[in-house]
C-alpha cells in the first residue's frame, strides 16, 4: 500500500511539474527590442510615472492594445478597428443615402460630423499632437486615408483626395471643421478626384 501510495504522489509530483513548464513554455522571451529613442524615452517615462512595471510590461501591452484596437477584428456584430465598430457597404448604397441630401445639405454634415471626429483624438492622444495646426496636417490626411477616405494627398494650400468615398461637399465641410480652416472646391474633370484649395 505504502509502494502504491509513493508511487502516486510520484506520479502527481510529475504532472505538475509538467503543468508548470507548459505554463513557463507559453511566454517567449525577446532578447532586444531596436526602437526610436524618443520612444524609449517616452517608454522609460511611463515606468517612472508606474504606468507600468517595465520596459518589458509596457511593450507587451502595446503589442495586445495593437491587436485589440488597429487589426481588423470579426466578431457577432461585425468588424473592429480602431476601436471604431465598421460596416462594410457599396458606393451605391453611399451614394444612394447622400443623393437624398442636398449639396448645402451634405456640407452641413460634414461640418458636424468634423467637429466629433475621432481623428482628432486619435492625433492628440496617441501623437500627442494638435489636429488642428498647420504643421500637423500631414498626419491627419494620412489618417484620413488609412480608414478608407480615399487616397490623399496634400501639396502646399491642395488638397487632392482619389476614389473618395464621400461627396465633395461633405469632405470640405468635414475638413474645414476638422483642420479649421476655409475651403474652395477645385474643379475636376472626372468624379474619381476631388479637389480642394485652402484659402484661409
Amino acid at each position: 500500500m505504502a509502494g502504491r501510495t509513493g508511487d502516486l504522489t510520484k506520479k502527481v509530483t510529475e504532472e505538475k511539474r509538467g503543468r508548470k513548464r507548459r505554463r513557463t513554455d507559453e511566454k517567449k522571451e525577446i532578447i532586444s527590442v531596436t526602437m526610436n529613442e524618443s520612444l524609449v524615452g517616452r517608454i522609460d517615462e511611463l515606468v517612472r510615472l508606474e504606468a507600468g512595471r517595465s520596459r518589458a510590461q509596457l511593450i507587451e501591452n502595446a503589442v495586445r492594445w495593437y491587436l485589440d484596437f488597429t487589426v481588423h477584428k470579426w466578431s457577432e456584430r461585425g468588424i473592429y478597428v480602431n476601436s471604431c465598430r465598421s460596416a462594410i457597404e457599396s458606393d451605391t448604397l453611399s451614394s444612394l443615402f447622400f443623393s437624398r441630401l442636398t449639396p448645402t445639405d451634405q456640407y452641413e454634415l460634414g461640418v458636424t460630423a468634423g467637429s466629433q471626429a475621432p481623428v482628432a483624438d486619435v492625433v492628440k492622444l496617441f501623437h500627442g499632437k494638435d489636429p488642428h495646426s498647420e504643421s500637423n496636417r500631414g498626419l491627419v490626411l494620412r489618417l484620413l486615408q488609412e480608414h478608407g477616405w480615399g487616397v490623399i494627398s496634400h501639396h502646399d494650400d491642395l488638397i487632392v483626395v482619389g476614389s473618395p468615398f464621400y461627396p465633395a461637399p461633405f469632405i470640405k465641410g468635414y475638413l474645414e471643421s476638422l483642420l479649421r480652416v476655409q475651403l474652395d472646391v477645385v474643379e475636376t474633370n472626372t468624379k474619381d478626384n476631388a479637389a480642394f484649395r485652402i484659402v484661409k
